[in-house]
């Protein structure tokens, strides 16, 4: 006759509930473990979309900013300060897309990062270097995670190559210089964007503006 103990020890009731509460904890951990996988991989891949939104945006803003130094250039080289508009000195809102700080921005002769928030109830941008940017309702400071573009810029004037013709002077056989006129701007524009959830992405260019024939290129001679 078998001992009690022995009997205890060798007795398999209930050996099912065992197993098949083993095999559910295993299935527990792998599902928490996949769904952890899953939302990781789905937070990269939203990331990635904000960053690649952010960077097209930014390059966008480029076209935008190269458009806006022509415009400021030619029409009428410079823009106007309307001082009744509520604006700081120097500021000007340009048909409610841009907001520019600085009304004849493409005399600036040196170009820094666009970095910082401009700030429409100071006396100036927060960042001097900050030239222009949009919308032209962001509010600077009091809506800093409202996304915008930033917009720097700088130039230096050369002459245009060949711009002169060598011509002989009758029987003396001396050289003469006849100008034949003609010049370019090189800008250096850089554009900042700040897009959702803090993703920002800078982009740069050098876009050449030609200086055409009669055009003044100083504010004096107007």
């Amino acid at each position: 006759m078998k001992s009690r103990p022995f009997i205890i020890i060798n007795n398999q009731k209930g050996s099912v509930i065992n197993v098949a509460l083993l095999i559910l904890i295993l299935i527990f951990l792998v599902g928490i473990g996949l769904h952890k996988i899953s939302t990781t991989d789905i937070k990269i891949a939203s990331n990635m979309k904000t960053q690649a939104t952010t960077f097209y945006e930014a390059d966008a803003g480029l076209d935008a900013a190269s458009e806006l130094v022509e415009l400021n250039v030619v029409c009428p080289r410079g823009f106007g300060d309307d001082t009744t508009d509520g604006l700081p000195a120097g500021w000007e809102n340009i048909e409610g897309t841009f907001m520019v700080t600085d009304t004849w921005f493409w005399l600036r002769d040196e170009a820094g990062e666009p970095a910082g928030n401009p700030d429409p109830d100071s006396s100036g941008a927060l960042d001097e270097d900050i030239v222009a940017y949009y919308p032209a309702d962001y509010q600077g400071n009091e809506e800093p995670d409202m996304p915008h573009t930033n917009i720097s810029v700088g130039s230096r004037t050369r002459y245009a190559r060949g711009s002169a013709i060598q011509m002989a002077a009758g029987y003396e056989g001396l050289g003469k210089g006849a100008a034949a006129g003609g010049g370019s701007i090189i800008f250096d524009i850089y554009a900042m964007r700040y897009g959702e959830r803090n993703s920002e992405s800078e982009h740069f260019i050098k876009w050449v503006h030609l200086i055409k024939a009669g055009e003044i290129c100083d504010p004096k001679y107007e």
